[in-house]
């Protein structure tokens, strides 16, 4: 039964792939969520901005109603307001304004000239009554159309048969000041209304602004723990791997040793007799002992010890090993390419990805290793003219144990992406243009002589 964690070779993909949709599908579950929020609280807002307005009104009907009632026991609508300490501190101002749009009665502060552009858009009730908010000066106008008002009342009084007690309005005595006016003007303070509204567009962007970092850190926290988790039950099979791997190294060397010593005398003793079985068995012994130093290499701490080397020299005499070749475009002489990292880790790197160059199916001429400075940065170029890598391996080539050889481990790619991230540069595969692949690594340059 396959342990949890140690995908099948061509697994990685579909692990690659299902992450990818883990991070999709919660982003799109985040976004929707914020939706949701926001628009709870816009619907918040707009129930709240509609119950103070409902308020508003309310109490411009009740102020204007104790206005009319108290004119009855007073001469003019300012002593009307002045001795009702309610009217006194919530009407700023009131005027009656004839048909040149004069006050030809003022109290306190109004307009000298009304401005009829304020009723235009404005939705008038049946008795003629518009309500204007003034955000300048956070008041409201409560204007009253006069003519429309007493066409309701004489219609009133029409339908009731004359009955008196179902007028309203103000005493007979104020009647030619009605009469002569077209609009009556008043201006009401209303603190809570304004104060709810200022409220509201002010918190409805902070906190839709606020839901939105709310949700997506919450997206962010389930993301890092889903890979906080998958680290720990990778981090438990490396100890399982590493203990299965210390006592197959420990089990398996000395009779890969023996092997190695047996062939050696069957090879004296039997002269040219058999000697492509040998080295049939003496390769198939050099592969055993290569698996069990990779997977050890794998398991080893990938920073090692660092040290300041010359990144060039180290690539150069790899690349003349395994290639038998010099870099492109390179000198050796110049100014040297320090970078700070263990010597055998990069070496490990340099060897893994030519390696793979030239077992990728192309020309042995065309691969190629070349190096550069860029920024602070040694980047480093491997390349070859292979088969390239399917736009599906791309995702997961970097997985362990993800390979595409018959003979391959699938951890060669993933140990030299460890070592040189350890190093706090970056290993990137990409297709080349043409055909083949190219390895682009970027180590941080060491400033100055760093040997």
């Amino acid at each position: 039964m396959r342990r949890r964690g140690f995908p099948k070779p061509g697994d990685s993909g579909s692990m690659a792939s299902m992450k990818s949709s883990l991070r999709l599908y919660s982003r799109i579950a985040a976004w929707a969520s914020w939706a949701l929020l926001s628009a709870l609280c816009v619907f918040i807002s707009w129930g709240l901005r509609d119950r103070v307005r409902l308020i508003r009104d309310n109490e411009n009907e009740r102020l204007l109603s104790t206005l009319i009632t108290s004119l009855r026991e007073h001469d003019s609508f300012g002593s009307a307001i002045e001795a009702d300490p309610v009217l006194r501190e919530r009407i700023t101002g009131f005027a009656v304004y004839g048909e040149d749009l004069r006050p030809g009665y003022a109290w306190g502060t109004v307009p000298p000239f009304f401005n009829e552009a304020l009723l235009q858009g404005q939705p008038a009730d049946r008795f003629g009554r518009y309500t204007v908010t003034d955000t300048r000066r956070r008041t409201v106008k409560f204007v009253l159309s006069v003519n429309r008002s007493a066409q309701r009342r004489r219609e009133g009084h029409n339908r009731n048969n004359g009955d008196r007690r179902n007028q309203q309005g103000p005493p007979d005595r104020f009647s030619p000041a009605f009469a002569a006016g077209k609009y009556l003007y008043t201006e009401v303070a209303h603190p809570a209304y304004w104060r709810t509204i200022t409220a509201t567009a002010v918190l409805l962007p902070l906190c839709c602004a606020g839901l939105f970092f709310a949700v997506f850190y919450i997206r962010r926290l389930y993301l890092r723990n889903r890979e906080y988790q998958d680290r720990i039950e990778a981090q438990k099979n490396l100890v399982v791997l590493g203990t299965a791997a210390s006592t197959l190294a420990h089990e398996i060397k000395n009779p890969l040793l023996s092997i190695r010593i047996q062939t050696g005398i069957l090879k004296k003793l039997y002269g040219g007799t058999g000697q492509e079985e040998l080295a049939i068995i003496n390769e198939e012994v050099d592969r055993i002992s290569a698996l069990i130093y990779r997977v050890n290499d794998y398991l080893r701490d990938a920073r090692g010890e660092p040290e300041g080397l010359d990144c060039h020299e180290l690539l150069a005499e790899t690349f003349r090993r395994l290639c038998g070749g010099e870099l492109d475009g390179q000198s050796a002489a110049g100014k040297p390419y320090w970078v700070w990292a263990d010597r055998e880790r990069l070496r490990s790197v340099f060897e893994n990805l030519l390696r793979n160059a030239l077992e990728s199916g192309g020309p042995a001429a065309e691969t190629g290793a070349s190096l550069c400075r860029n920024a602070g940065w040694i980047l480093v170029e491997i390349r070859d003219r292979g088969r390239g890598v399917s736009p599906e391996d791309l995702r997961g080539v970097f997985d362990p144990f993800f390979t595409r050889k018959s003979g391959g481990t699938g951890i060669g790619l993933n140990i030299s992406k460890r070592f040189v991230e350890a190093a706090g540069g970056s290993l990137r595969l990409e297709n080349r243009e043409g055909g083949g692949a190219l390895a682009r690594i970027a180590l941080p340059e060491a400033r100055g002589n760093a040997g």
